[in-house]
């Protein structure tokens, strides 16, 4: 396979060659090209010095060798050193007038090393002539001329080799030729340190240009690193997004019967039924709960990834929480044959109730699950300034390996049979993430054989600070159920839903319920029929998603545009979870609740919104 134009037009000596170890972590073509014209740019900096010093150093040693030298060849010597000079400041500006076009760079490197042996070639060679017909103190004043220029050479184009070598080769070794040749002690000792110079300065340009190379080469590796660490971050957000929607779209369409099925019981629960069928219809009312449970744990993974729930904290005792604890899950203890204990605590913390609730019940769920047999302990313990919960059980315990891998989205351990009794493997994430929104330290520690604890330390303030009462659901979640007192008057209600069996079930509980409902599957079929009605509905109840790409949202606003009333209250009811809408019915202040609906849930809602809508 050939290599790249630009990587094959490279010269060999800015090619890393076969076998070098800085070739361990390969550099791209385009880092190659970016080394190439980093080592042009310092090139480029620093001729200007290095050019007018060799003038100047030409002009100084004319004038010097003008008392030992014929004055015609001094002079034709420093006009060839000035016209060299000159024809390489004209290739510098004209690379400097085509440094885009290509090409350009590698055109001007190699006249720049053509331009070192045609200059360094008049500075040996007449230095070689010349040490035979001067007296000795010049001859060393050249050997002086020649360290200091060698030097200058070094540290102007020691990022490209051959660029040194082309000067120091031609203007060093004619005069220590010269000088060879004619045998004394002085003349030996003057290539003796000629030659130690000339080896010390390839072995400490070789160095030099390794290191600068080598940094370079490292930090475009760790670019390139950092490019891949950036890309492989965002394909795994886009995975985990990608996860929230699949569950999002997989439950939508699982939500929907089960939802239907939740309305029909609720309104078959008011009709009258022998012993047996209410039996019947209270087993099934359970099951159609429990697989709501189901969703709605999925549904707190994806509020809690699309970023809806905002912490409302406050400081509250602790112990009200705790009793909530212990007269829940007693009773769960009791009948799998354990004992639960919690403590009483005092102390004052500050947090959100609700999501702090959320957390303990899932340890302490999760406790009460695992546990075979003996306790479940509840206790806290004060840590500074903040107060540490912790839950303790006696189960089988975690194996280290596994202390990361149980925060995982559906990782159980001993549930290879996925016994839905024993969830769905998703409490634990919940509980991870919901303790990362509030700031809350989450810590585990278990040994397999001995049990388990789960610790979340919460700030204790120094005093009380007034308590702000959240609104019901206010940290974006439908589990709560809003308060509300008496039935509201008849009221006219308009329901949109693409599903049949949705819409109808919805509209007879609506009814059930007292109020006056139209219903319609998109909104051109509501409009048609609230047309000529002079009344003013009080609720919209709207599916989110509806065909042909309309949104209950879409329906809402358009409804209150044809009504002239953006404030007309209204409350989204869908199996879509994605949190993308979540975010779109947050930022329009719109209540939503997630298929399946319990129906004391919904009455609630409805109750709550149609006396706010009557006060207005």
């Amino acid at each position: 396979m050939p290599r790249p134009l630009l990587e094959s037009a490279r010269p060999s000596y800015l090619r890393p060659f076969p076998g070098d170890p800085r070739m361990s972590s390969p550099i791209s073509p385009t880092d190659s090209e970016r080394i190439f014209d980093v080592q042009i740019s310092v090139l480029r900096r620093s001729f200007p010095f290095a050019l007018g010093g060799s003038v100047i150093s030409a002009c100084v040693v004319a004038y010097v060798m003008l008392a030992a030298i014929p004055r015609l060849q001094v002079m034709a010597w420093l006009a060839l050193t000035l016209m060299v000079a000159l024809a390489r400041l004209a290739a510098m500006m004209y690379f400097d007038h085509a440094a885009g076009r290509a090409g350009a760079a590698q055109r001007w490197l190699n006249q720049m090393i053509a331009g070192n042996i045609a200059s360094a070639t008049l500075w040996g060679l007449p230095f070689a002539y010349w040490t035979f017909v001067v007296p000795l103190e010049y001859q060393l004043f050249f050997i002086v001329v020649l360290f200091g220029l060698g030097t200058g050479a070094i540290y102007s184009n020691y990022m490209v080799l051959p660029a040194v070598y082309a000067f120091q080769l031609p203007a060093f070794a004619p005069p220590f030729i010269a000088l060879a040749v004619q045998p004394s002690a002085i003349n030996l000792a003057l290539v003796a340190s000629g030659v130690a110079y000339l080896v010390a300065t390839v072995a400490f340009i070789h160095r030099m240009n390794k290191t600068h190379l080598d940094a370079l080469r490292l930090s475009y590796e760790n670019m390139a690193l950092l490019r891949q660490v950036r890309l492989e971050k965002e394909a795994a957000e886009r995975s985990d997004l990608e996860k929230s929607r699949f569950l999002a779209a997989a439950s939508h369409d699982l939500r929907q019967p089960v939802h239907a099925m939740s309305l029909f019981l609720g309104l078959l629960a008011n009709e009258p039924l022998s012993k047996h069928s209410r039996y019947l219809v209270e087993n099934i009312t359970r099951a159609t709960a429990a697989m709501g449970h189901l969703f709605d744990a999925l549904l707190n993974i994806s509020r809690l990834d699309a970023g809806v729930i905002h912490p409302r904290s406050e400081t509250f005792p602790l112990n009200r929480l705790l009793d909530q604890l212990r007269a829940e899950y007693a009773p769960q203890a009791l009948q799998k044959g354990l004992t639960l204990t919690v403590r009483p605590c005092a102390a004052l913390v500050r947090s959100d109730p609700m999501l702090l609730e959320r957390i303990l019940r899932n340890l302490v769920s999760n406790a009460i699950v695992h546990a075979p047999a003996g306790h479940v302990l509840v206790g806290c313990r004060r840590r500074g300034g903040d107060i540490r919960i912790e839950v303790w059980d006696n189960g089988p315990g975690i194996p280290r390996e596994e202390h990361e891998r149980i925060f995982w989205e559906f990782h159980q351990l001993q549930n290879p049979e996925r016994d839905r009794s024993k969830g769905l493997g998703l409490g634990l994430a919940i509980v991870r993430r919901t303790a990362a929104l509030l700031g809350h330290a989450l810590t585990l520690r278990s040994e397999p054989g001995r049990g388990t604890v789960f610790m979340v330390t919460v700030a204790a303030p120094d005093a009380p600070a007034p308590a702000c009462h959240p609104e019901p659901g206010s940290a974006g979640t439908d589990a709560g159920v809003p308060d509300f007192a008496g039935q509201p008057s008849r009221q006219l209600l308009l329901v949109v839903d693409d599903d049949a069996q949705n819409r109808e079930g919805l509209r007879l509980l609506l009814e059930s319920w007292g109020h006056r409902v139209i219903c319609a599957a998109d909104c051109d079929g509501l409009l048609a029929q609230v047309a000529c009605l002079p009344e003013k509905p009080a609720l919209i109840i709207s599916d989110y998603r509806l065909r042909d790409h309309e949104t209950g949202i879409q329906v809402i606003e358009r409804l209150r545009e044809e009504y002239n009333d953006p404030d007309m209250h209204a409350l989204l009811v869908s199996g879509d979870t994605d949190p993308i809408r979540l975010i779109e019915a947050a930022d329009r202040a719109i209540p939503i609740l997630h298929k399946p609906v319990e129906v004391n849930v919904l009455k609630s809602w409805v109750a709550k919104l149609l006396p706010a809508r009557n006060d207005g």
